[in-house]
């Protein structure tokens, strides 16, 4: 569970997340170890975020929201 507030606690079970490896430049790992880090979370269909937090993060992130309604977020 990741509690964001007393009001807003997501399960874990909504997020996914995945591994991939990681391009660019790098020590000599780079091409052979899933170090990449990836979470969606599909912010639009969310049962845990009530409608006026949706809104409001849409207005602010609605830039980073694919179309398919989810966020992506990576870490390399």
């Amino acid at each position: 569970m990741l509690n964001v507030t007393p009001r807003i606690q997501i399960p874990l079970d909504e997020f996914e997340f995945t591994y991939a490896r990681s391009g660019g430049p790098g020590g000599q790992n780079v091409n052979k170890v899933n170090s990449k880090a990836v979470m969606r979370w599909n912010v639009t269909t969310s049962p845990s975020l009530p409608d006026d937090v949706r809104e409001r993060f849409l207005g602010t992130f609605g830039s980073r929201v694919l179309a398919t309604g989810a966020l992506l977020i990576t870490s390399e």
